[in-house]
């Protein structure tokens, strides 16, 4: 058995280990399926590669239509392994755009077809014979492009993993960039796909261990990493940090009269608003089903009211076009040090956001 054939057996074996452990929590995570369908898609591609191997010796007449075969599956489903892989990192947020990218996959799959007859992709000659077409170029650049959107999606989100997992992101991205340089040096080794199924299985356990730091919701940092990094604070800083909690005022309410989606956009809208107000200030949580918090770092404690002042003015902005509006109590603390203190901040701000919210009911009587 030569290196290539080796190297896709082993990502075969690669790939039905990751499509068995996505498969395992499909229930409890829906979008596991658009990761299964980059994995099984993927697997047909090798699947592809392998039977060409059968079906490519020089002369035999018989085996042109099924070499033809196999190189139009490769082609016509490539793209669609990053496009499945998009749809699952970037979850529902490109839905509306959805429509364009399935447009371009259905057009390189019309032009894979074609290429049987026409040779545009690839030719295979009555010697059975491979060799590239004129149009191969553009099959490359579709992939690539895939490839692209996933990450450019992958580097803006940079932000929001912790510093010691980000050049592990980049590593699991990169890999597949390494294989295919490696098949470009040394063309008769075939790395790429290898590549990939090997990037697919390490980006899913990488984003398994992230999901059980984020809340599923909202997208933000969850309770367990709060306490976990007002842990590791309260042990490695000496320096000042404030603690925020906000809480969401009647969102039981909410859910009873509008429904519990409702009530869910709501705690997505907070998320985003908290998120954009604190950017660059400090870290957003979900530590609660209606509560949230903020750990900021800075010695200037007036950096909390400069937050806090903007945030009150989008509320605001943000409720005259709402059904359900926002309202929000807010505490905060701030400590001198952070060592040995830090935990019984956060419970001075999260005593002060129920005084808030005290006041806020009874001024509503």
């Amino acid at each position: 058995m030569n290196a290539t054939l080796e190297l896709d057996v082993l990502s075969v074996v690669l790939l039905i280990f990751t499509i068995a452990l996505a498969s395992h929590s499909l229930r409890s995570k829906p979008i596991n399926r658009w990761y299964i369908l980059s994995a099984v898609i993927l697997l047909i591609v090798i699947g592809t590669e392998l039977f060409a191997y059968q079906v490519d010796d020089v002369g035999i007449s018989s085996q042109i239509a099924p070499h033809r075969i196999a190189n139009v599956l490769g082609f016509g489903l490539s793209p669609m392994i990053c496009y499945f892989l998009f749809k699952y990192i970037s979850n529902t947020e490109y839905q509306q755009r959805s429509v364009w990218l399935f447009l371009l996959l259905s057009i390189n799959a019309i032009v894979s077809i074609l290429s049987y007859f026409t040779g545009w992709y690839f030719f295979v000659d009555s010697m059975n014979i491979y060799s590239r077409g004129p149009l191969f170029p553009l099959a490359t650049l579709t992939m690539l492009f895939y490839y692209g959107l996933c990450i450019v999606y992958l580097t803006k989100t940079l932000h929001g993993y912790e510093a010691s997992d980000r050049p592990l992101l980049l590593l699991i991205l990169a890999t597949p960039i390494v294989g295919a340089g490696i098949q470009i040096a040394f063309p008769p080794i075939l790395t790429l796909w290898p590549g990939i199924a090997l990037s697919l299985l390490l980006f899913y356990l990488f984003s398994q261990e992230q999901y059980y730091a984020f809340d599923v919701l909202t997208g933000l940092r969850n309770r367990a990493t709060f306490m976990r990094d007002l842990s590791d604070l309260q042990r490695s800083s000496k320096g000042p940090a404030t603690i925020v909690v906000c809480d969401v005022n009647a969102l039981k309410m909410a859910n009873d009269t509008y429904g519990h989606t409702s009530g869910d956009e709501l705690l997505v809208h907070t998320s985003r608003l908290l998120e954009r107000c604190f950017r660059g200030v400090g870290r957003v949580y979900r530590i609660g089903g209606d509560e949230f918090g903020v750990i900021i770092t800075k010695e200037d404690s007036l950096e909390v009211e400069r937050a806090l002042s903007p945030l009150e003015s989008q509320i605001k902005l943000s409720n005259k076009n709402r059904t359900i509006p926002l309202s929000l109590a807010i505490g905060w603390s701030w400590c001198e040090s952070c060592s040995g203190n830090l935990f019984n901040t956060y419970v001075a701000a999260d005593n002060s956001m129920y005084d808030t919210k005290r006041k806020m009911k009874q001024g509503r009587r």
